[in-house]
């Protein structure tokens, strides 16, 4: 059975947006969410959460006869939820959102993956285990990458028609 696989991953965007992240916090452990048994980092930090993934159109085919492939384009939109913690988190929070919309932000993207948008900041204080209010601020950043995906197909490359006369005419 064939494997076709997708030119750009999930992960490759949510590493892209951890590689934007990380000069803005020094010294912060940024991490993704959703890992079962995995403690909070130690403060400062933010935790990545992926919350929905949409087709920005239909998708496109870019067919390859002399290849016998065809190239599916599917633009998509992601958007990651981000959970800063500590001291500075909404200090960290203000500056990564005016970072992320501007076209410093967008330069500093791969060619690939682009910033599209924010929410504005919310302060969304944590209770912990020990009943211990924690600092949090979170933002939501959305970003458009483009994946392909190249499969096989067949073509025709010559057609010999022929008129069909029915017997009963």
């Amino acid at each position: 059975m064939a494997n076709y696989t997708s030119s750009i991953t999930v992960d490759q965007v949510i590493d892209a947006l951890k590689a934007f992240l990380a000069p803005f916090m020094p010294g912060a452990q940024i991490v993704r969410a959703q890992v079962n048994r995995v403690a909070l980092p130690s403060n400062p930090c933010a935790v990545l959460t992926e919350l929905l993934q949409v087709d920005l159109s239909v998708p496109a085919t870019d067919y390859q006869p002399t290849a016998n492939t065809a190239t599916i384009y599917g633009p998509s939109r992601i958007d990651v939820q981000i959970d800063f913690y500590g001291a500075q988190a909404g200090e960290f929070c203000k500056t990564v959102k005016t970072a992320f919309r501007s076209h410093w932000g967008f330069a500093h993207f791969p060619a690939n993956i682009r910033p599209l948008y924010t929410s504005d900041g919310v302060q969304s204080p944590l209770l912990t285990g020990e009943q211990q209010y924690e600092s949090r601020w979170t933002l939501t950043a959305s970003m458009q990458y483009n994946p392909t995906v190249t499969v096989p197909q067949e073509f025709a490359d010559a057609a010999s028609p022929a008129l069909v006369i029915p017997a009963d005419v």
